[in-house]
């Protein structure tokens, strides 16, 4: 059931350390921060320019957090289009995506052209060293401008944490439409409630923007009675098996599992939640060490463009563009969750910023406090 790792913990290498430390030190863009310059040498690459410089390469290597299982399909909707480019992509957890970068380009060893992950400590730093190079996508106009975190860092998806539910254990009960609700109901015995461990990049995003937003008063009635059980994986598990009548700020997506096995849609549910959807952002941008810069670029141009946001919203990942409407009913958009919640202003997105990584010891102390750990 639910056979799906949507999230893993972060196991940080000294160099991770060493990144969150730069970005702490220098500082980086913020979700405000405007599109990236254009490339140092020259103006940029027409299209068929890029289509021929692609040619000569040999594929294109991105080092990525994301399943294979969802990624893949992006790779083989890119290679349709671009058939000459072979596609690597890796399943890494955040801290090995860039120690492996670091240590690969360092010594000249053939290193990703593209990094896509999650951790904003981990990108801040990366930025401060000059992992990327400037680039600005074909349509990038058409994102949010969140989307353009500068110096050739963007957003591949914004995606959300929901709720989760156990259709048996709520008796044909209406779930908790809001955080709120969530933690009143366990005060009041009325859900077993599971969520995210704060030891983790997503959960960690997930708390971040909450108290951010609303401070630690619902977190702190919350904790009274919910667990912090584990990543996504584990919290999907427990509900499943009922454990636990309600996932809170469970991983966005757990919403393809649901749809696609009918035993799992027959026991779960899930919503947003109309009070607060955390965002956890996933950074993409192209390595300054890049042996493919051509084909890299080719591939930014897709993702951002209106074909790519329809399979990155097959796939699972929350397309974004303001101007895109799915063919087929995808439900996983930005605009589909702003409609759902009652509008942005009910949402908020972890920025990619040393003050993240600066908060994340006194913040994981303070939650331990909440959540009686």
């Amino acid at each position: 059931m639910l056979a799906l790792r949507w999230s893993r913990p972060a196991t940080v290498a000294v160099l991770a350390a060493s990144l969150i430390v730069t970005g702490a030190a220098c500082g980086s863009g913020s979700p405000g921060a405007s599109g990236s310059s254009s490339p140092s040498a020259g103006p940029p690459l027409t299209q068929a320019q890029l289509i021929a410089g692609s040619k000569h390469e040999k594929g294109l290597l991105i080092y990525s957090n994301a399943l294979l299982t969802q990624m893949n399909q992006v790779v083989k909707a890119f290679q349709a289009k671009y058939p000459w480019i072979h596609v690597t992509a890796t399943d890494d957890e955040d801290p090995v995506i860039f120690s492996k970068y670091a240590a690969e380009h360092g010594t000249g060893t053939r290193t990703a052209d593209i990094l896509i992950a999650s951790a904003p400590g981990l990108w801040a730093g990366a930025v401060a060293h000059g992992y990327l190079q400037p680039f600005t996508p074909a349509g990038i106009s058409n994102f949010p401008r969140f989307t353009s975190q500068g110096k050739g860092l963007y957003i591949f998806s914004p995606d959300p944490a929901i709720t989760i539910y156990n259709k048996i254990l709520l008796k044909g009960q209406a779930p908790p439409a809001t955080i709120a609700q969530i933690a009143q109901g366990a005060v009041a015995g009325k859900y077993k409630v599971a969520t995210y461990t704060v030891n983790n990049n997503f959960g960690y995003s997930v708390f971040y923007g909450y108290v951010h937003r609303y401070g630690w008063a619902a977190l702190d009635k919350l904790g009274q009675m919910a667990k912090a059980v584990g990543d996504g994986d584990v919290i999907g598990q427990d509900v499943g098996q009922g454990g636990f009548s309600v996932g809170v700020f469970e991983s966005g997506l757990v919403r393809g599992a649901i749809a696609s096995v009918p035993a799992d849609r027959k026991l779960l549910g899930w919503e947003y939640t109309r009070d607060f959807t955390p965002l956890i952002p996933r950074g993409i941008g192209i390595t300054a060490g890049a042996a493919s810069p051509d084909s890299a670029k080719l591939f930014l141009d897709f993702v951002f463009s209106n074909q790519g946001q329809q399979v990155l919203c097959d796939a699972g990942f929350e397309a974004s563009s303001n101007t895109f409407t799915p063919s087929n009913g995808c439900p996983n958009t930005l605009k589909a969750l702003y409609a759902a919640v009652g509008g942005a202003q009910h949402t908020y997105m972890t920025p990619f910023s040393a003050q993240v990584a600066n908060d994340q010891a006194s913040f994981t102390a303070r939650f331990h406090q909440a959540f009686h750990q």
